[in-house]
C-alpha cells in the first residue's frame, strides 16, 4: 500500500502533516506544536506558506514540496528504484524526504525522523568513485536523499577519516559535483565554480568552500553544503528555501526557473517577498551584481535562496553554483532574470544593476554604493587570487571576467 500521509519536521519539531485526498492532490497542515512554537504568520518553513490555522492552497503546497525534488533524469531514476511515478510527491518523499535541501524532514506518518541507525559507514574511493559512475549514467546515486538540480551528483557526510553514507542522524554534509570530461564543451565547469567560490567568499557573499578530489580515477568538486554545521558527534541543518519555491513556481519542467521576459521569476517579486522577511535588499543587489560581473547566466531562481533560522529569522544564502560562462562559445547571452526589463549580458550595465535596485525601493545612494562596492571588490579579489591554484581555469575564462568586470566597474564610476 502507498504511503498517503507524510510528517514533515523542522527543528525538531513536528511542523506540518502532508497528505494526499481522494482527488491525489495534495494538501498540508499546520500543526499546533508549530503554532505554538514560533506563531501564525511565522515563514520559518517558507515565506509561500506561512504558518496558519488554515492549510494553503494545494497548489501552492505542490509546487513548494515539488521545489525539494530533484530535476530531470535524476527525479526519474530515483522515482524508478522507488517503485513510484515521477510526479508523485508524497511517494517520492515518503522514500527520499529525510535529507532534502534545508533543514525539513519528511518521513510517513508516524515514522521517528531521527530513527535509530546503524554507525556511519566510512566509504573507500573505490566506492565513492562508483557512486560517480551511476550518477554519471543517471544524473544521481541511488541514496537516500533529494537533493535538487540537474548536473550530475551525489552527497557524502564528512566523518572523522573521510567520507561516509548519509544517515537518518548524520544528514549529508558534502555534495560531490562529477566534472565533465576533458575536451567537452563545458570540461571546466566544475574548475571555474572552484574559483568563482573563492572570489565570492573574497567579496563577502557567503562562506561555501569547496575543492577538486580524485576518487579512483573519477575527479570531481567537494563542496561543503551551506545548510549543514558540523558538531562533534552530530550534523546540524539550516533550513533554506530557494526562490522558486518563495515564488511558488513549479519547475517540473526546469526552464520555468529562468525568467528570460518571462513575469516571473522576477528580481523585483523576488526583492519584494524577500523584504516582507526582513532580508536586506542590498545583498541580492551585491550576490545579482557578482553574478552579472563574473558571467554567470545560470543565476536562475533555484540558485538564489533565503535561510530560515530556528528562532524565526531570515536571511539570504551564500552564493552557491555560481560560475563564469560566458567564455565559452556556445554560452546562452541572456542573464538569468531581466534586470531592468533587460537581459542581454553583453549590454546589461551597472546602470540597469542601479535602476533594478532603485524598483525594489533600495535608495538610489545605496543602489549606486552596493554596485560600485561589489565590483570593486571584485576587481581586488581578482588580482590578489592565485591563478596558478586553479590550472582547470584556461586563459579565456580569466580574460572574460576581467573584461567584465572592468566595464562594469568602469560603468558604476560613472554613474557616481
Amino acid at each position: 500500500m502507498s504511503v498517503q500521509a507524510l510528517d514533515a519536521w523542522l527543528y525538531g519539531t513536528l511542523v506540518a502533516r502532508v497528505e494526499r485526498d481522494r482527488d491525489e492532490r495534495v494538501r498540508l497542515r499546520f500543526t499546533g506544536e508549530a503554532l505554538a512554537r514560533w506563531g501564525r504568520g511565522a515563514s520559518v518553513l517558507s515565506g509561500l506558506l506561512p504558518l496558519s490555522d488554515r492549510p494553503p492552497a494545494s497548489a501552492a503546497a505542490s509546487a513548494w514540496l515539488r521545489g525539494l525534488m530533484p530535476e530531470g533524469r535524476a527525479r526519474s531514476h530515483l522515482a524508478s528504484r522507488a517503485g513510484v511515478a515521477p510526479d508523485d510527491v508524497v511517494g517520492f518523499l515518503a522514500v527520499y524526504g529525510r535529507d532534502t535541501a534545508g533543514a525539513v524532514t519528511l518521513v510517513p506518518e508516524g515514522t521517528a525522523p531521527d530513527r535509530p541507525d546503524t554507525p556511519a559507514r566510512l566509504l573507500a574511493e573505490e566506492s565513492i568513485g562508483a557512486l560517480l559512475d551511476e550518477a554519471a549514467e543517471s544524473g544521481t546515486a541511488d541514496q537516500p536523499t533529494s537533493i535538487t538540480g540537474l548536473e550530475s551528483k551525489i552527497v557524502l557526510t564528512a566523518v572523522p577519516g573521510g567520507l561516509a553514507q548519509p544517515t537518518p542522524r548524520l544528514p549529508s554534509t558534502h555534495i560531490l559535483k562529477l566534472a565533465r570530461p576533458a575536451g567537452s564543451r563545458s570540461a571546466d565547469l566544475t574548475d571555474t565554480e572552484e574559483a568563482a567560490l573563492v572570489l565570492a567568499r573574497a567579496c563577502g557573499l557567503g562562506d561555501v568552500e569547496a575543492d577538486h578530489r580524485d576518487f579512483a580515477g573519477r575527479r570531481a568538486l567537494v563542496v561543503r553544503r551551506y545548510d549543514r554545521v558540523l558538531a562533534p558527534d552530530r550534523v546540524d541543518r539550516v533550513h533554506q528555501e530557494d526562490t522558486a519555491q518563495l515564488l511558488g513556481l513549479d519547475t517540473s519542467d526546469p526552464d520555468r526557473k529562468f525568467q528570460y521576459g518571462r513575469r516571473l521569476p522576477s528580481l523585483r517579486e523576488i526583492a519584494t517577498r524577500l523584504d516582507r522577511l526582513g532580508v536586506p535588499l542590498r545583498d541580492l543587489l551585491a550576490l545579482t551584481t557578482f553574478n552579472l560581473a563574473i558571467g554567470n547566466t545560470d543565476a536562475h531562481a533555484k540558485n538564489l535562496s533565503v535561510l530560515h533560522l530556528a528562532d524565526g529569522s531570515h536571511r539570504l544564502a551564500p552564493a552557491y553554483d555560481v560560475s563564469p560562462h560566458t567564455h565559452h562559445a556556445h554560452a546562452d547571452t541572456r542573464f538569468a532574470m531581466d534586470v531592468d526589463g533587460e537581459r542581454a549580458m553583453a549590454t546589461l550595465g551597472a546602470q540597469h544593476l542601479v535602476a533594478e535596485a532603485t524598483a525594489w525601493g533600495v535608495p538610489p545612494r545605496l543602489a549606486r554604493r552596493t554596485v560600485h562596492g561589489t565590483l570593486d571588490r571584485l576587481a581586488a579579489a581578482l588580482d590578489a587570487l592565485d591563478r596558478a591554484a586553479h590550472p582547470g581555469v584556461g586563459e579565456a575564462a580569466w580574460t572574460t571576467v576581467d573584461r567584465r568586470v572592468a566595464r562594469l566597474l568602469d560603468d558604476s564610476r560613472r554613474i557616481g
